[in-house]
């Protein structure tokens, strides 16, 4: 009959191929290398076939090395997982909120003294991340979600209207001679100046939010130069610094305009035609926590879209 390994080789091994040595292995999990060398030798004679080769000081996965690695990666993820589920399952007054990260820093993290202060025996977190949905990887009561398809199970529905604005610094503004607001030929002409943009999501048949936006307002904009970034937080942080003019969302820009950090060109009024949507983890199920932070979420979320631009 065979006999698993233990988790404990398993474990040395996915780490010592993560780094490619035995000595790193060692020093990562507090063992000898020594430990290290025993742990895959017991490990490479119950398996019955060479999982490294030696080369000097580092060690390469065999072909039979790496198919081992990808099941031991699976498997101890798999039993991360399990374990987070469970315990957040235990945990009735601890939530775990996954954000993009321009929702996060530009409006959410901002207003989490307020939740704390309002509820004082819940403890929040929050993950900023790439893809707030992915409960597989970030173990998270709730994400939330920002895109132009409705996800079906989320746990409301659109939470809130907001509006694009060209935004730009003061600065920015007074070195190309911009005097907000713009008129329909003034917004024409800033296809010469520079051009914030993002990868922030957009319905078809539209490459980014400034295509959307200037087909909303009516003008032919040449999009070939935007200077584009991975994350709308950093494109404002950019604007911010006056490196160029980007298209914001109401919720990421409003108390940038309010700080006087940003101002807006136009107060041509465009739609987002994106929305956010709370989504629970359907591997957990709701506790007072998540209750108490969705209730809370809809009411701060109302200054979003009653945000009034004054130029």
């Amino acid at each position: 009959m065979f006999i698993l390994p233990s988790f404990q080789s398993l474990k040395i091994f996915e780490s010592a191929a993560r780094l490619a040595s035995f000595t790193k292995a060692a020093d990562e999990l507090g063992i000898s290398q020594g430990a290290v060398s025993q742990h895959i030798k017991n490990l490479e004679v119950r398996a019955g076939f060479e999982v490294f080769e030696r080369t000097g000081r580092r060690v390469i996965l065999t072909s039979s090395g790496q198919v081992l690695l990808d099941a031991v990666k699976h498997g101890l993820g798999h039993i991360q997982q399990t374990i987070e589920v469970e315990k957040r399952k235990k945990q009735t007054n601890e939530i775990v909120i996954s954000s993009q990260p321009g929702f996060a820093i530009r409006w959410l993290l901002p207003r989490i003294m307020a939740f704390n202060q309002a509820h004082p025996k819940l403890k929040i977190s929050v993950n900023t991340v790439t893809s707030p949905l992915d409960f597989s990887l970030y173990h998270a009561q709730a994400g939330l979600y920002y895109g132009s398809k409705e996800i079906k199970e989320g746990e409301t529905a659109k939470l809130f209207d907001e509006h694009l604005i060209p935004v730009c610094s003061a600065k920015f503004a007074e070195q190309h001679k911009l005097q907000p607001p713009l008129n329909k030929k003034q917004l024409e002409k800033l296809v010469n100046l520079p051009l914030l943009g993002d990868l922030s999501p957009v319905p078809p048949p539209f490459d980014d939010t400034w295509s959307y936006w200037a087909k909303a307002v009516g003008i032919d904009l040449s999009l070939d130069h935007i200077d584009r970034q991975s994350q709308s937080n950093i494109t404002l942080q950019l604007a911010e610094l006056g490196h160029g003019i980007a298209i914001g969302r109401t919720s990421l820009v409003m108390d940038a305009i309010q700080a006087g950090s940003l101002i807006a060109l136009t107060q041509a009024e465009v739609k987002n035609p994106c929305y956010y949507q709370l989504v629970s983890n359907p591997a957990m199920p709701k506790n007072k926590a998540l209750n108490s932070f969705a209730a809370w979420l809809e009411v701060q979320l109302k200054e979003i879209s009653e945000f009034k631009l004054l130029i």
